[in-house]
């Protein structure tokens, strides 16, 4: 058995050495040198040739039973208690760190919400102002094809003038559009964040939703089988047995 020391903040309460058991501990040692550890590896190999036909082999299997459920009683005698120990050691330490962890949480849970809030507000402009700058772009592309289709039928017709009147025309409504569009702002940087998009529902109508949505009552068909064993009929469900040996306490 070695010991290990940690080391936490003055803060916390003092936790003390702890006892960490490697493998095989030492209280185990004679379990191992006894050679009791190699014939209970080898039990399922010999149960796996073993074939039930009679009362002599019936007899050999009930033998191994035996044989594992003392040998699962040393077993559990040798190790629990260095487990039970390890476990109490953990729930002592698990305890200390929540104590800092639960209010680091806490920290977040009020922290994040406003950063979230205010990156998606951001995305929120940004999309706008891209949404905008794109229809003002449409438009003055319309205004330009218009105004040059409409210039080139007055040429044609010889009426010069006219045409560059036109043309005149449509270049001061495509500045003011220009003018008016928006400008779009650059993405809001924070570094080592991203703001992550999670869809989640409410049932609001449970008789509506379709069945390939639903999930069956395991644990209510389960009960109902036991309870009526042969007598038991669901649609969709086949009851049947499963028979597995117990032993008697003497």
């Amino acid at each position: 058995m070695t010991t290990l020391k940690i080391t936490v903040p003055e803060t916390a309460e003092p936790v003390g050495e702890i006892e960490v058991y490697e493998d095989p501990p030492e209280e185990a040692k004679d379990l191992v040198e006894s050679g009791s550890v190699e014939h209970a590896l080898a039990i399922p190999d010999k149960i796996r040739a073993l074939v039930v036909t009679d009362q002599a082999s019936l007899n050999v299997a009930l033998a191994y039973r035996m044989d594992i459920k003392a040998f699962r009683m040393r077993v559990n005698e040798e190790f629990d208690k260095g487990i039970h120990q390890a476990y109490e050691h953990h729930r002592h330490l698990t305890a200390q760190k929540r104590k800092y962890t639960d209010r680091l949480d806490e920290a977040d849970k009020i922290n994040n919400p406003k950063i979230a809030t205010y990156l998606d507000e951001q995305d929120r402009i940004r999309y706008e102002a891209q949404r905008a700058a794109q229809l003002a772009k449409e438009k003055i592309e319309r205004e330009a094809q218009e105004a040059a289709d409409k210039a080139q039928a007055l040429i044609e017709k010889g009426r010069v003038k006219e045409a560059d009147k036109v043309v005149e025309r449509a270049a001061e409504r495509i500045e003011q559009i220009q003018v008016a569009a928006p400008v779009v702002p650059e993405k809001t940087y924070a570094a080592g964040t991203t703001l992550r998009e999670d869809w989640t529902f409410e049932i609001t109508n449970v008789e509506l939703i379709p069945r390939k949505f639903l999930v069956p009552d395991l644990t209510m068909i389960r009960r109902y089988g036991q309870n009526m064993k042969h007598q038991a009929v669901v649609p969709g469900v086949r009851f049947y047995t499963v028979k597995s040996v117990m032993s008697r306490s003497r």
